[in-house]
């Protein structure tokens, strides 16, 4: 968890119990590493979080996750085991309501899953979660690791950017979803919106933050000083409840603010980011209430 960060009541208990059962499987001697990751993590867990405990295996015993560790050790049913790839298992326990989910992987295959570091969402998620999550047992391990993943590259950034560049033109939101009523696809619009906004200023500020699964926004943002003065978490949110003209202009006001940091931060998409200014005026959707007088032929 970051330094700087209060870590909240709900949270707390979440850490002390996770670091209570997490010495139920770090015992076991092939067992490398053992870190607590999600909202408790971060210190913003509420009354509806769950424990999600990452135990990392120099070699899996899978006989011995099999056979139920804390049944065997303090006599709690599992209750579910899921495998999630090959060599990977996710446990599920269930205590008065409290979720709390084990998931195995070794440390090879964590290798792969992580290195070498690419622009896919999943991947810049997973390590968002890795790097903010709480060790338990392998403390050197997990500092060996923090530092390996928390180096941004530059390229990677980029092609991040690139990758998110594709907004809609203004007026489509407002004229042909709001306007005639088609609020699903007005919704759906102007959250692939945001998604890409959150997207690329995570990437302007080399945070790895994956808004494929756009959660703990209001915490992400907070770590991203370099963002438009209009892209807060209270805004977003204005822009989900109130649909219509004042949510899209905000929402344009944003996107060309960013436009401009990308340009001011990356000269080398300036020209490409000017060419995607003026196409975006061109094609914005505007009204035709009669028919338009086709060009004479020569």
């Amino acid at each position: 968890m970051n330094s700087e960060t209060k870590m909240n009541e709900a949270s707390q208990w979440r850490v002390d119990l996770s670091r209570t059962l997490a010495g139920f499987y770090s015992s076991h001697p092939r067992v490398e590493m053992v870190c607590l990751g999600g909202s408790s993590s971060k210190g913003i867990a509420d009354d509806f979080s769950d424990l999600d405990i990452i135990v990392y295996w120099n070699e899996m015993d899978e006989d011995w996750i099999r056979a139920e560790p804390l049944k065997s050790a303090i006599g709690l049913q599992r209750t579910d085991i899921i495998s999630m790839a090959p060599g990977s298992f996710v446990e599920s326990y269930h205590i008065n309501g409290l979720k709390v989910d084990f998931g195995h992987v070794t440390m090879k295959d964590w290798e792969e899953w992580s290195t070498p570091l690419n622009a896919e969402p999943d991947q810049i998620g997973m390590i968002g979660g890795f790097l903010a999550s709480i060790p338990f047992y392998g403390e050197e391990l997990f500092k060996e690791w923090h530092e390996r993943l928390s180096r941004y590259p530059d390229e990677i950034a980029l092609e991040i950017i690139k990758k998110n560049l594709g907004f809609y033109v203004k007026g489509y939101l407002l004229h042909q979803c709001f306007d005639r009523g088609d609020m699903l696809a007005y919704s759906d619009g102007m959250n692939q919106m945001l998604k890409k906004l959150l997207t690329v200023t995570a990437a302007l500020n080399r945070h790895f933050y994956s808004a494929s699964e756009p959660r703990w926004i209001e915490f992400e943002l907070g770590r991203m000083p370099l963002r438009p003065d209009q892209l807060t978490y209270s805004n977003i949110l204005w822009m989900l409840e109130n649909p219509g003209a004042e949510a899209e202009e905000m929402l344009y006001s944003i996107q060309a603010e960013l436009l401009d940091m990308i340009a001011a931060q990356f000269p080398d998409l300036k020209e490409k980011v000017e060419h995607r200014k003026k196409r975006m005026a061109q094609l914005a959707v505007t009204a035709c209430s009669s028919r338009p007088e086709l060009p004479a032929s020569e």
